[in-house]
């Protein structure tokens, strides 16, 4: 992962297509507006940060034969490298879509951090992600007039939850059958808890087994049946809360054992 995104002379040299001395230039000239590491100390690499790089595009901007550098000054004063769509966009495209971890985060921050110990959700927490994640294009669809647009991710975000809901209870990982894995979770409740699920829990998951039997269907679009189908979206969330609502029971069950 990029660290700290920082970039060398070269680097930037490349982006703005100038050679490298004319960087240099711009950093002699403006070296108030850059940060420390950017203004060249004796031995020392010279390195420019993300903000270093709107304030050379800035100047890029502005730069000719025969620049007028207070005007460039003027514009940086008045924050003018803030306000302009091309340089935003330029510091988009080099700015590193996974990247360590910024140290000037604050409560306008919606980015999320995962890794190291930040650990992403457990497999039941995760389930619960990807039914969210369906319930949402449901309602986008719905709201916009898109099912036929969204109805294949959503589809495939309720399936996933399905196998990752069956998965959180047994060590069956590397399958993708939710018939074998709803199986083994029926034979866990009659065994440990003498429980049973309701006919429609089952038959919900059958159903997916059935029009989706890899999870391919619809990750990939690739139906494996020449039957025309229907579905309806606010059907299938309103079952998919209640099947929800099963798992969260038998979870609470699992825990207080």
């Amino acid at each position: 992962m990029k660290n700290n995104l920082e970039f060398g002379v070269s680097e930037l040299a490349r982006v703005f297509e100038v050679n490298r001395d004319t960087v240099k230039n711009w950093a002699y000239l403006f070296s108030e507006y850059l940060s420390q590491q950017a203004n060249h100390k004796k031995g020392a690499i010279r390195k420019f940060t993300i903000d270093d790089v709107r304030v050379l595009a800035y100047i890029f901007m502005d730069w000719e034969d025969e620049p007028d550098i207070e005007a460039i000054k003027y514009g940086l004063n008045s924050g003018n490298q803030w306000d302009i769509e091309p340089i935003d966009n330029l510091v988009l495209s080099l700015t590193p879509i996974f990247q360590k971890m910024p140290e000037d985060i604050d409560e306008s921050w919606r980015g999320v951090v995962f890794g190291g110990e930040f650990q992403l959700s457990e497999i039941f927490e995760t389930a619960n992600s990807f039914k969210l994640a369906g319930d949402h294009l449901v309602d986008i669809a719905h709201e916009h007039y898109e099912e036929r647009e969204l109805f294949q991710p959503a589809l495939y975000s309720y399936r996933h939850a399905i196998e990752l809901y069956l998965k959180a209870f047994q060590k069956s990982y590397k399958t993708h059958n939710l018939e074998n894995l709803q199986t083994r979770l029926n034979k866990i409740l009659k065994d440990e808890y003498n429980a049973f699920t309701p006919p429609w829990f089952n038959s919900l998951i059958e159903s997916f087994q059935e029009v989706d039997p890899k999870s391919t269907s619809f990750r990939y679009g690739i139906v494996e049946t020449d039957e025309e189908l229907y579905v309806n979206l606010k059907h299938l969330k309103i079952m998919m809360n209640w099947l929800s609502v099963i798992f969260q029971k038998i979870m609470l069950e699992n825990e207080n054992d």
